[in-house]
């Protein structure tokens, strides 16, 4: 959980980071699990939660907001860019396959150099 500082006499300023870590050595033996602060600290994750939530729920509603405003003028706009994409995308698969055809091309080109360099069986040197 978040550093919390103690208010108050006791604890002024002493450091409590949750359930069992940084604590003083308080109380009766047996005891150290006790968090009679946990209250304060769930409190204090609430509070911190609060803000994403709200930001959440704006995000949501500036979505519906533009949605019904915009609509079928953005996602129009969205069709064009996911097809400029697609084509870009479409275009490169296509070069690479040109690229891959040619690279077996040479391969095999390669092969045949080899094997007609290759001794015959029979062929002697004189």
């Amino acid at each position: 959980m978040q550093d919390h500082r103690r208010e108050g006499p006791d604890g002024q300023g002493e450091r409590h980071e949750g359930h069992g870590e940084g604590r003083r050595a308080e109380g009766p033996e047996g005891t150290d699990f006790l968090d009679l602060e946990v209250s304060k600290v769930l409190y204090s994750e609430a509070a911190a939660l609060t803000r994403a939530a709200a930001r959440e729920i704006l995000k949501e509603a500036i979505k519906e907001r533009l949605r019904a405003r915009l609509g079928p003028r953005l996602e129009a706009i969205a069709r064009i860019a996911a097809d400029e994409l697609a084509d870009d995308i479409e275009a490169n698969l296509a070069v690479e396959s040109v690229v891959e055809g040619r690279r077996h091309a040479r391969e095999a080109r390669e092969e045949a150099i080899r094997k007609a360099l290759a001794p015959t069986p029979g062929h002697t040197k004189e």
